[in-house]
């Protein structure tokens, strides 16, 4: 049994390692869009937020949830939606005075961080 040349071995390592890559990349590629994904939601999020805030109005905010809540940001973003919701609870009640309930949206909106 011969173990072969050194040019032999060179190229065995060379396609272990393309194999390697090639199965390896579309995993980081969808890590990647995963990530990014969830940082242009908790960006739109904020800004729907802030703009429910300034015009005392949630009806964008609801939708917004109805909506994702059809997509895969479902699963993926499970904590940042979870936390929107609770905005959305907090815009909705009747029980709190508005600086009170202004007070908490702010405090909640700053977990939502990019």
């Amino acid at each position: 049994m011969e173990i072969g040349s050194l040019a032999e071995w060179a190229t065995a390592v060379a396609e272990t390692a393309a194999v390697l890559v090639a199965l390896f990349l579309p995993y980081l590629e969808r890590r990647r869009n995963d990530r990014k994904n969830s940082r242009n939601l908790k960006i739109m999020l904020r800004g729907i937020i802030e703009r429910a805030l300034k015009d005392q109005n949630s009806h964008s905010l609801e939708s917004f949830l109805n909506l994702s809540s059809l997509t895969d940001a479902g699963e993926r973003d499970k904590e940042t939606l979870d936390t929107a919701r609770q905005i959305l609870e907090l815009f909705q009640t009747t029980e709190m005075s508005d600086s009170e309930r202004h007070e908490e949206i702010i405090e909640l909106l700053s977990t939502i961080q990019p």
